[in-house]
């Protein structure tokens, strides 16, 4: 069976944004720095979208390929940006043994 990539984009156009963002992997995360500058794109130089102060929760959708920035989505103010992946902790990270 064949399908165009006309039929596949329909069918992407007409999903619901909630069904689509169910299976999106997000997770929980939270602010882990005095303050964070969230940039609009995965660079030091990229515009800056927002600020984000320690412990204000956020919304984690994943690293750049590089695994050097994260994208996330702040709760309550919806600031969307990248910040350095060592400055959010991720609800797997905080439940990960830290000890032996």
């Amino acid at each position: 069976m064949t399908v165009g990539i006309t039929s596949v984009v329909a069918v992407l156009v007409s999903w619901p944004v909630s069904a689509m963002a169910a299976g999106s992997g997000e997770e929980p995360c939270r602010i882990n720095a005095d303050a964070v500058v969230i940039r609009q794109g995965p660079s030091k130089n990229a515009g800056k979208a927002g600020i984000g102060y320690r412990d204000q929760q956020c919304r984690f959708h994943g690293y750049t390929r590089d695994v050097v920035w994260a994208h996330i989505t702040m709760k309550g103010s919806g600031v969307d940006g990248r910040v350095d992946r060592g400055l959010i902790s991720t609800a797997k990270e905080e439940l990960a043994p830290t000890g032996p």
